[in-house]
């Protein structure tokens, strides 16, 4: 086992940013109500307490990529996750329809979720880490086929992902994505299930924290088009290869 996971993770209610509720986000959010169910019955005594940002409303492009109904248009999109999943778990989680911004301290035993479609909203994010160990920060994205998820903690052994891959906030980078009108135009931007492909990647990692106590590789990279989903190593520099795909936004 290459890193162990916080020793809080396994006996604190473990605080969960998930910031960005649209293509991956709606996603993550429906796996971490299962993820909570899961640890509750496995013996964790408290298990997750989530907040959702995002200050985006749904979209008739978005039903049917994302995990909106058409009663949802034009309603908040962290909102209506939440209430969703509140209802139907009995939950308190929480819906913030605005930007991440931290609200004071948060103990390394979190997790930050980056689920947002730009390299402007991740290097916002960026501002926000510790300059040195802090809470763990895994960052999902993708474009039309490919796919990253990458975690971090600001440690030596496990820096942030922007650290390791900083073009993932290089602003300079011209930013292909656009708001798209209609299902059908969204759907040449990007594959159908790719937000799905890297979802379970994300919830798979923290399924390793939890259940297996740590993780031998820190993230994945996915390839749709030649089948391949390739491991991030932990401590290791990234070959050209992923470099390439580290250029990928969502």
């Amino acid at each position: 086992m290459k890193h162990v996971t916080e020793p809080g993770f396994h006996t604190h209610a473990v605080r969960v940013e998930l910031i960005g509720c649209g293509g991956t986000g709606s996603f993550v959010l429906s796996g971490l109500a299962r993820l909570h169910i899961a640890m509750l019955e496995l013996g964790h005594p408290h298990g997750l307490q989530v907040t959702a940002w995002d200050p985006d409303r749904v979209s008739h492009a978005n039903v049917g990529r994302q995990l909106f109904t058409m009663p949802e248009v034009n309603h908040f999109k962290a909102e209506c996750l939440i209430h969703r999943i509140n209802m139907q778990y009995g939950l308190f989680w929480q819906a913030v329809n605005e930007k991440y911004f931290p609200d004071g301290y948060i103990p390394n035993h979190s997790i930050i979720i980056c689920c947002v479609d730009s390299r402007a909203s991740r290097a916002e994010i960026n501002q926000f880490l510790p300059k040195r160990k802090g809470p763990y920060l895994l960052d999902a994205g993708n474009d039309l086929s490919i796919a990253q998820c990458i975690l971090g903690n600001g440690s030596d052994k496990l820096p942030y992902p922007y650290k390791v891959f900083p073009d993932l906030i290089d602003t300079t980078f011209k930013e292909v994505n656009r708001p798209s009108c209609s299902l059908a135009e969204s759907l040449g931007q990007q594959s159908l299930f790719i937000n799905q492909w890297i979802a379970t990647g994300v919830l798979e990692i923290l399924w390793q924290m939890f259940r297996k106590g740590g993780l031998n590789h820190r993230g994945f990279f996915i390839n749709l088009e030649n089948g391949r989903m390739n491991p991030i190593l932990i401590n290791n520099k990234p070959n050209q290869g992923e470099l390439k795909n580290a250029n990928q936004t969502q």
